[in-house]
């Protein structure tokens, strides 16, 4: 008579249904008893009751059912449980292994808005998902960023938002320079919540809502002169201003003629002066300003 073998996940203890015997075998093992009288129909059903039975086990086991008297398990079975397991548990660490190590990311977006930058994608029209990301690879490629400070509360904020939304679609769909224009929102919003349902009028970046709420969002405001909202500033690639009040220039050029506004000094830096140069006169500045600052707080 042809044993069968069944490998499935029991619990180690004994388990009575009618016509069914299951004997701990061993630590590992687990035997089936048939009754040789059993009709066909009364075996597969037997048959069928037992896999139920071991499928909702928990411990790691092998099982051997056989038609009539107990069947003892091969070695090869004692075997493969142990392979399957270890093969299990290198799938694992294989997994754990390849997922994704967060790249180290430094310069000046890093310095001033941090390591990452979220977006709102609209699943409907009345579901939205925000996604993360790298604030580097985000910004990598821009010409100009916008960093906008404005909340759902300021009246004068929901009125320049929408104007805001149109000039930025049509700055990045200039010929030549497309998607040269990137704006990271600052909220000024007072919770999470309020962060969430304002950001569906946007179409650009913003600095994750705990950030923007926390020190990096006050001293960002420090920073960028904002004394009242909406506020917004101008920056070029490697960080410097080139505009503290493109709020107040966008309702006066709506066409962008003079966009990004810079001054006459500004554009000819711009223009004859390499952006890795730009960008270490830029730290060295940095650097000299801090000790400046640094040395002050000491006296």
């Amino acid at each position: 008579q042809e044993q069968i073998i069944h490998k499935v996940l029991i619990s180690k203890a004994v388990a009575q249904v009618p016509s069914i015997s299951i004997t701990a075998q061993s630590t590992r093992i687990y035997v089936l008893n048939l009754s040789s009288k059993e009709t066909m129909k009364t075996t597969q059903l037997s048959i069928l009751l037992f896999s139920l039975l071991l499928l909702l086990s928990n411990a790691q086991d092998t099982a051997v059912v056989s038609p009539e008297g107990e069947a003892k398990v091969s070695d090869t079975a004692k075997d493969s449980v142990g392979s399957s397991t270890s093969e299990g548990n290198a799938e694992k660490e294989a997994a754990a292994e390849e997922k994704p190590k967060p790249p180290v990311q430094s310069g000046p977006w890093i310095d001033l808005l941090g390591p990452k930058l979220v977006s709102l994608n609209m699943i409907d029209e009345t579901h939205a998902q925000m996604q993360e990301h790298y604030t580097n690879e985000a910004l990598a490629g821009k010409k100009v960023i916008g960093l906008y400070f404005s909340a759902d509360w300021c009246g004068p904020c929901r009125q320049f938002t929408p104007e805001l939304v149109n000039f930025y679609k049509k700055m990045n769909a200039r010929k030549g320079k497309e998607g040269d224009f990137e704006i990271v929102w600052i909220s000024r919003c007072r919770d999470v919540n309020s962060f969430g349902q304002y950001f569906t009028q946007m179409n650009w970046l913003a600095l994750p809502s705990e950030e923007a709420l926390g020190k990096r969002g006050s001293d960002l405001s420090d920073r960028m002169k904002v004394k009242g909202i909406p506020h917004l500033v101008l920056l070029d690639e490697v960080g410097n201003v080139i505009t503290y009040d493109a709020r107040t220039k966008i309702p006066t050029d709506r066409a962008g003629i003079g966009f990004p506004w810079r001054n006459p000094v500004s554009t000819l830096i711009n223009v004859f002066v390499p952006k890795s140069l730009r960008l270490l006169v830029k730290d060295h500045v940095e650097t000299l300003k801090s000790k400046l600052l640094k040395s002050i707080g000491k006296k």
